[in-house]
């Protein structure tokens, strides 16, 4: 991961460069990484160049001690700058090298790194991608998984967190042995390389844990991750699969099964030859070592010491020196070398020294402890949130709950209220309907009481006609007799003609009289609500009629001119009769009490007019009442059709005519429009459906 990530803060850390400003630690000499780093003094430029030196220390020519010098300065830069995921990194950079040498504050250096790393603020500064300008190790594999995560920032600080993961449970499991830790932290490294489908570094963190196996010398456990390593990376072209084999190949040799030890040791240095990787950190020293053990234990002390002497040329770790130094004092020894023997059993004595000081041992189990109690610390504070939270929660459900209470007995008395004020609204209700229904048969009454003188003015004439030919009749009938009585036949059977002639004037003008009166009282009754075949003409006609002499009746001295143009081809409509008539009769009545008002102030000069019309158009039929009045003003036009809204002085009509009239005309779904002009009189539209 050490290796791959390094990609990443390439493409994080510079600002305002080009990539050709960037020498590449595999294309550049180090010696002109270094000259760069002394001739600029940007600062982003720099981050980078020590971030290249570094990185070619380690990958390149394995100098530990030079690569943690740079990196404490590219983590310095990263500070100065504020690039956290980047500082991150370079946490996790100084804490591996600090592994490799058995320093004292890498546990420390490690856990300061995931800090930061776990923090998802630590993406808000991030770079473009175009500063990716060095092409090192596995670098393909690393711009694969970019392109596919389309670059985010998230994607970039987790790879690094799983990196200080997995570089501090090898620290754990190789360098304090403490298994659980180690593998705590190693599984967690695994689980994030598995979601982001990153190979190479999910091999690497099984390798690390093979590595835990074999210093305890559990082979088969050793064995069993190192192939599942080996197993990710088969597909690898990179020499990244040589420790794999020579850890697999060392743990055949423990186990006893030589044949497949020297297959898999001979495979892991053919490798390591073929790509150059000698001088890298890794167990490319352990199939030498392995190879020298197998030669001293079959007595081959030239080989042996040949092998051994290829390990000490490989092995970069104190640990590992320590291991291969005191293998070679044995070889020594053996082979009749004493001084050369005793010069490496020192030196092993020495590296000894450095992996198992008691001092670095204790700072490493400080920096464990100081963890534990910081974790501790963590989770008390974190339990106070929660116990903070929970009881804020009660305090707040307690809170809620009460408000409830409240609102529920607020909402029981105010249900009581409204209740009590549905009951009132409901018997208003009623008391409203009643008297709607009272003022509309009020409404009703009042309109046949304005019909009363001229329906008697239409009744009084048959009933003339009945009397008088009812008398002529009696006469005939008495001189029939006489002409009888002489015998005169021919001259009875003409006077009976003439009595029958009178009978059917008489039935005729009874009929009339009686359709008169049949007419007043289905206009004084409830509605039927039942459609019928009206002739529109006749009805209109007929209530002007009435409408004129009703006020004659009431002022003998008033006079108008009536005019009517009935459309013939309207025929019959479908409309509720008494309805419809009440409406017309309504308007007809305004007409007339429009123009003999203004009569009233106009005198002789004036002629009262009223005209009737009817008109067919399309499938809608159009009557219209007209008068020459003086027109309603423009000011309460809007008002006409209000209920209780009237003109006429106290006293006349109930103020209910023109309100009812529309919500007639809607119900038949029409509709009643009105044109006027002050001065000059209004024309009221009635509008009806042909159905």
């Amino acid at each position: 991961m050490k290796k791959l990530i390094s990609i990443f803060v390439l493409a994080c850390s510079v600002q305002q460069l080009s990539a050709q400003d960037l020498p590449s630690s595999q294309s550049v000499p180090i010696d002109s990484l270094k000259q760069a780093l002394q001739s600029t003094t940007n600062d982003t430029l720099r981050m980078v160049l020590t971030n290249n030196i570094q990185n070619y220390y380690f990958i390149s020519n394995s100098n530990l001690d030079s690569a943690l010098l740079y990196s404490k300065q590219f983590l310095q830069l990263t500070q100065k700058l504020h690039y956290k995921i980047d500082e991150a990194y370079a946490y996790d950079a100084v804490g591996l090298y600090m592994s490799f040498l058995a320093h004292p504050q890498t546990l420390g250096t490690l856990f300061k790194g995931i800090r930061i790393a776990e923090d998802p603020t630590a993406e808000k500064n991030i770079l473009p991608k175009k500063y990716l300008t060095m092409m090192i190790y596995w670098v393909e594999d690393f711009k694969a998984l970019l392109d596919k995560n389309h670059w985010q920032p998230k994607f970039f600080r987790t790879l690094i967190l799983a990196s200080l993961y997995n570089d501090l449970g090898s620290a754990y499991a190789n360098t304090m042995y403490n298994q659980e830790k180690g593998f705590y932290y190693l599984y967690k490294a695994i689980d994030i390389y598995k979601a982001a489908q990153d190979s190479t570094d999910l091999a690497i963190a099984y390798h690390d844990i093979a590595r835990y196996f074999s210093s305890i010398n559990q082979y088969d456990s050793c064995l069993y991750y190192a192939q599942e390593s080996l197993s990710v990376l088969m597909n690898k072209k990179q020499p990244i699969i040589v420790p794999d084999m020579a850890l697999i190949g060392t743990m055949y040799y423990k186990k006893g099964n030589v044949s497949k030890a020297l297959t898999f040791l001979r495979k892991s240095i053919e490798t390591n030859l073929r790509y150059g990787m000698g001088t890298g950190v890794g167990e490319f020293w352990l199939p030498y070592y392995t190879f020298a053990e197998y030669h001293f234990e079959k007595g081959n002390g030239d080989s042996s010491l040949y092998y051994a002497k290829k390990a000490f040329e490989h092995v970069k770790t104190p640990a590992d020196e320590q291991k291969v130094s005191a293998l070679l004092a044995k070889v020594y020894q053996v082979t009749g070398k004493p001084d050369s023997a005793a010069k490496y059993f020192e030196l092993a004595l020495s590296y000894n020294d450095i992996v198992n000081n008691i001092d670095r041992k204790r700072l490493l189990q400080t920096q464990d402890f100081e963890e534990q109690l910081r974790q501790q610390a963590l989770e008390k504070t974190k339990n106070k949130i929660k116990v903070y939270s929970l009881l804020g929660g009660i305090t707040m459900l307690l809170l809620i709950a009460g408000m409830l209470l409240i609102n529920n007995r607020r909402r029981k008395k105010i249900n009581i209220l409204l209740q009590q004020k549905n009951q009132k609204i409901e018997s208003t209700l009623v008391e409203l309907k009643s008297t709607q229904t009272q003022l509309i048969q009020k409404e009703k009454m009042a309109s046949l009481g304005e019909l009363t003188a001229g329906i008697a003015h239409e009744i009084h004439n048959p009933l003339n006609f009945v009397n008088n030919f009812s008398e002529v009749s009696n006469e005939l009938i008495d001189e029939m007799n006489v002409e009888l009585d002489k015998g005169y036949i021919e001259e009875a059977k003409a006077i009976a003609a003439d009595v029958k002639q009178n009978l059917e004037k008489i039935n005729h003008h009874g009929k009339r009289a009686d359709a008169i009166v049949k007419g007043m009282l289905q206009h004084s009754q409830i509605s039927s609500g039942q459609k019928e075949s009206t002739d529109i003409n006749k009805l209109a006609d007929e209530y002007l009629r009435l409408s004129y002499h009703g006020l004659r009746a009431k002022d003998k001295l008033f006079n108008a001119t009536m005019k009517t143009d009935y459309d013939d081809t309207i025929g019959n409509v479908n409309i509720i009769q008494q309805d419809i008539g009440r409406v017309i009769l309504n308007l007809i009545n305004n007409a007339f009490y429009a123009v003999a008002e203004k009569k009233k102030q106009s005198g002789n000069e004036y002629e009262p007019t009223v005209s009737v019309s009817t008109k067919k158009d399309g499938d809608k039929v159009f009557i219209r009442v007209k008068d020459n009045g003086n027109g309603i003003p423009q000011k309460i036009l809007d008002k006409i059709f209000q209920p209780f809204f009237t003109t006429k002085p106290t006293g006349q009509g109930t103020a209910l005519g023109l309100s009812l009239s529309y919500d007639i005309i809607k119900a038949h779904g029409g509709e009643i429009k009105v044109e006027t002009k002050e001065g000059e009189g209004t024309t009221f539209i009635i509008v009806l459906a042909i159905v």
